[in-house]
């Protein structure tokens, strides 16, 4: 049968694909207790199907609760667990619960939590994106369901979004120009995977610095995907024998410090004196690592009760916000990045 325009559907039309009477069809866009579950089910799915406009029966559309659902790839990384942290302390104040999800970057997780959250009716969501390549088929679902949605980090939405971006790109740059103030030259960088938007946006800011700055960007320089100890004393071996050591080093955290501070007194190098070093951290107390280590600083707590305020707000005003919130970065100078 041919399916009739979309502009003109009627209730006949319904009928005429669900094969019952448009006189039922009728009772069931209204929700009349004679028609069974399924049958409204059915009538319902052609309706929208053949775009037919209709007021949504309440038995069809979930009802909000007052929870909102916290969803992020994992709990590996400090600034994002004291993100959740901070918006348990917002949300219990404000009488929701908090549910937490994570997606591992999967596709077939970030669909299973995305149909788990509309069809319970959670009431907003609050997205952690890791990614520099957002799965967007998904979590766009949101949107377009008018569930309330405030992403920490870039979203890269094709539509617009709430969004809290820790600006980890202008931490890089703010480490880097402090090195050249240092007079230092040959400045290296630590990274992981490039496709996570933290350690992509401290390469950003690292080379804009170095651009600004008049110096080269030499690959030798940037050591990516080198976290792990090993990787990390790899890399310094290699510049050791070619003579090629670098005289300043941004670290992404405070444990990657440690191992680069430990090889160099291995090597009788000293820090600060012959080379100069800065991480990114997600705590204030660095003391653990053994030194006075200088730091480029943000508080997740601070994320997580920014991005639950921004959400309830919107959902306690039905209304969908968009806003770009930046959340600046701390940076704080000890000896290790101050040449005597």
């Amino acid at each position: 049968m041919k399916k009739p325009d979309k502009k003109n559907t009627t209730v006949q039309d319904i009928a005429n694909v669900v094969g019952i009477s448009a006189s039922s069809v009728s009772r069931a866009l209204n929700d009349h207790p004679k028609i069974s579950r399924a049958t409204k089910n059915k009538v319902w799915e052609v309706a929208k199907e053949l775009g037919y406009k209709a007021t949504v029966p309440a038995f069809m559309t979930p009802k909000k609760i007052k929870s909102i659902y916290f969803l992020l790839p994992d709990l590996n990384t400090g600034l994002y667990r004291d993100a959740i942290s901070g918006a348990q302390e917002i949300a219990k104040n404000k009488g929701y619960n908090l549910c937490i999800g994570l997606t591992q970057n999967d596709l077939e997780l970030e669909k299973m939590h995305t149909d788990s959250i509309i069809n319970q009716g959670i009431g907003g969501v609050i997205i952690v994106n890791a990614a520099a390549d957002l799965h967007q088929e998904y979590f766009r679902r949101f949107l377009d369901n008018n569930i309330p949605t405030v992403f920490v980090n870039k979203s890269n939405m094709d539509s617009k979004s709430y969004e809290i971006i820790p600006d980890f790109s202008h931490g890089a740059y703010k480490a880097v120009m402090h090195f050249t103030s240092m007079q230092c030259k040959n400045i290296a960088v630590v990274t992981g995977d490039l496709n996570d938007i933290f350690y992509a946006d401290m390469l950003s800011g690292y080379t804009d610095a170095l651009s600004e700055s008049g110096l080269e960007v030499n690959n030798k320089n940037i050591f990516s995907n080198c976290l792990s100890p090993v990787a990390i004393e790899n890399c310094l071996n290699d510049l050791f024998r070619k003579k090629e050591l670098p005289d300043a080093i941004l670290a992404p955290n405070p444990k990657v410090s440690m191992v680069i501070a430990t090889w160099f007194k291995s090597k009788q190098i000293r820090i600060p004196e012959d080379v100069v070093l800065v991480s990114f951290s997600d705590t204030y107390d660095t003391s653990y690592v053994g030194f006075s280590l200088s730091t480029v600083q943000f508080s997740g707590t601070e994320i997580g009760i920014k991005a639950a305020e921004k959400l309830i707000q919107q959902i306690e005003n039905n209304k969908i916000s968009t806003e770009t919130i930046i959340i600046p970065a701390k940076f704080i100078i000890k000896a290790s990045s101050l040449k005597v």
